[in-house]
């Protein structure tokens, strides 16, 4: 069994369905083609990993609209807030036998395979880590055993969702290494940060 594993939270890339922040200002079909490029990067960073990847879906379909090819797996994440997806997750690949996980969404154009080797590295020395995303939130989450605290009573999507968790972090005398801030794409800013100001 592989001692270290990623997961992949991801959407399908559906029309309405994505990124609903930002497509208020640009349409919905610009954001899914954004989308498309998110997925995309993604795939590029996390493809030479030689470690168990899994993708868990919000949905499966009988033909998928994107499928991240050769050496990922597919899951579905659970019903329920994010927390929760997360948790059922964690702990179903705990129990498949991984040593050390890693999550990161599908929202980060500048994560780097670099960075998730070095936060594998830092769970070594640490109980968890953690890279923290430019909004409050956190675009990078991994430890070593399930942990279900870090999932409960967190208002996800909210600036507050890194500082808690980090609070949780300390409550239970758990250990945490942090990662570089990094931004993700949620809305129009965040594109012009990206992108340039012509968007």
């Amino acid at each position: 069994m592989d001692s270290n594993k990623l997961i992949i939270f991801a959407k399908q890339p559906e029309l309405g369905k994505v990124k609903t922040r930002l497509s208020v200002t640009i349409g919905e079909e610009k954001t899914l083609k954004i989308y498309f490029e998110l997925l995309k990067i993604t795939v590029a960073v996390t493809s030479k990993l030689s470690i168990k990847k899994i993708v868990y879906w919000d949905h499966l379909k009988e033909n998928p609209l994107y499928d991240f090819g050769f050496g990922f797996e597919n899951e579905v994440q659970e019903k329920g807030d994010l927390g929760f997806k997360m948790e059922v997750a964690f702990r179903k690949e705990f129990q498949r036998g991984a040593k050390k996980i890693l999550i990161i969404g599908t929202d980060c154009p500048y994560l780097k395979e670099s960075i998730l080797l070095d936060a594998y590295k830092k769970l070594d020395e640490s109980d968890f880590v953690i890279g923290p995303a430019r909004d409050g939130g956190y675009y990078l989450l991994g430890m070593k055993e399930v942990s279900p605290f870090l999932f409960h009573s967190i208002p996800w999507s909210t600036k507050d969702v890194l500082s808690l968790t980090i609070d949780s972090i300390k409550k239970e005398n758990k250990t945490y290494s942090l990662m570089d801030e990094l931004g993700d794409i949620d809305d129009i800013d965040d594109l012009k940060f990206w992108k340039g100001s012509d968007y």
